[in-house]
């Protein structure tokens, strides 16, 4: 029954994260669009740099980095944009995380105390007495669920452990999550095992372009 109510939010999660993905796009145009000139104005100043450099007569490994770090102009090019980086990849993750907050957040705050992934799968979450809960509370289960992304999913992994089915961001809000107890929906499975062909695949493509590149260099 663990494993069963893991792999019920697992696919009312997967399936959310995939609903709010437009919305996550969106809002992440413009920071994307600053990195991508940010990092296209720093090969640019780069490929300059070391022109200057070889100019210099800087061709061995040792030299080329004395040139490089006593070009001032490259310096301040490369301080700009680094700066620049930072702060758009900081931006996009807190307005991608700022979307899935009030996404789960509002929905769960809702009548129907699910997102529409969890309603999909007939789950809802409520207090560990079975009351609605309060934004504040679900705010916090929110928040709560960071260490379990950190900890390589050990905190979601409670779900399956338990017999409550309560994973570490419930047990820190005094949450619970109730159904996904009984078999999953045909598509629901054909959803997970989607998602298992991707990872599969993303794994596999590299080790296959590697193993080419190995057969042709050996040739």
């Amino acid at each position: 029954m663990g494993a069963t109510r893991f792999r019920a939010r697992w696919a009312a999660w997967t399936l959310d994260a995939a609903m709010t993905a437009p919305a996550m796009a969106l809002v992440v145009a413009a920071p994307v669009a600053d990195a991508l000139s940010a990092w296209r104005a720093l090969q640019a100043a780069s490929e300059a740099a070391m022109v200057r450099a070889f100019d210099q007569g800087a061709y061995g490994a040792f030299d080329l980095v004395a040139a490089l770090q006593a070009d001032t102009g490259f310096a301040a090019v490369l301080t700009g944009t680094v700066g620049r980086l930072v702060a758009d990849v900081g931006l996009a993750l807190v307005l991608v995380v700022g979307v899935f907050a009030l996404w789960c957040v509002g929905f769960e705050a809702s009548a129907a105390q699910a997102t529409p992934g969890k309603r999909l799968l007939g789950l809802r979450v409520s207090t560990v007495d079975g009351a609605r809960p309060r934004p504040a509370r679900l705010l916090l289960r929110f928040i709560a669920a960071a260490p379990s992304w950190l900890l390589l999913h050990l905190g979601h992994a409670l779900v399956a452990w338990r017999a409550d089915g309560r994973a570490l961001h419930d047990l820190v809000a005094g949450t619970r999550v109730e159904g996904g107890t009984g078999p999953l929906p045909r598509w629901a499975v054909a959803w997970l095992g989607l998602q298992v062909a991707a990872a599969v695949a993303l794994v596999l493509v590299p080790v296959v372009l590697l193993g080419r590149v190995l057969v042709v260099l050996g040739a």
